[in-house]
């Protein structure tokens, strides 16, 4: 019997360099940019740096290792994803500013962060009561096409579904074909929409889908 070309195991604290690098091209999707490319525009390094401290928080909030789960190839990470309860979670509007103030950045130069991203704040979807929420998918470059990014999501959804959530959601930047087709092909549809020109401008995106997938 040939081996499986990949395997799927719960994130530990040593991938946290591993989840910065999903965290930040997650919220890139397929654009240049992405909320945290607004929230500290000084460098990749930067920014990579202050997920890590998102990811590595004593208290869990959105961007936690322990909510992760990895798809490896050849033993290495090839790509993650997260589910959770938003509701069992620290909120990210706690987490951020406490991972920045850890890194010594707070004052005019936090508040000119939160500014530049107000449009995306904007566009952003509130979780139905009750949901699980699949958020921070993404593939290493040289592993995509090998469905990944699916049976990741195949593994999070039973995740839910064994803990007793009927209900699954997760958000897209509008235009981003190739995932929306991933998570349509697991049974999620668009449920509504946020559009806005400051939004596009930002980003390079019009907006963000809902999408909402039935666990029952």
């Amino acid at each position: 019997m040939s081996p499986s070309p990949h395997e799927l195991r719960r994130a530990r604290p040593d991938d946290a360099g591993f989840l910065a690098w999903v965290v930040l091209a997650a919220t890139r999707s397929h654009c240049p940019r992405g909320f945290f490319d607004l929230l500290v525009p000084e460098s990749d390094s930067e920014r990579l740096g202050l997920i890590e401290e998102l990811v590595l928080q004593e208290k869990p909030s959105w961007w936690h290792w322990s909510l992760f789960w990895i798809a490896t190839r050849a033993g290495e990470p090839a790509a993650a994803l997260s589910g959770f309860d938003p509701t069992r979670i620290a909120s990210a509007h706690l987490a951020v500013p406490e991972a920045l103030a850890a890194r010594g950045i707070g004052g005019e130069r936090l508040a000119a962060g939160f500014a530049r991203c107000a449009p995306l704040v904007a566009c952003f979807h509130d979780a139905a009561p009750g949901a699980w929420i699949v958020e921070s998918v993404a593939t290493r470059p040289e592993a995509r096409g090998a469905g990944l990014a699916g049976a990741l999501l195949d593994r999070v959804l039973e995740e839910g579904r064994e803990a007793g959530y009927a209900l699954s959601q997760l958000t897209i930047f509008i235009g981003n074909t190739p995932a929306q087709r991933v998570y349509e092909s697991r049974g999620f549809r668009i449920g509504a929409e946020k559009r806005s020109a400051a939004f596009e401008a930002a980003i390079g995106a019009p907006g963000l889908a809902q999408m909402n997938c039935s666990l029952s």
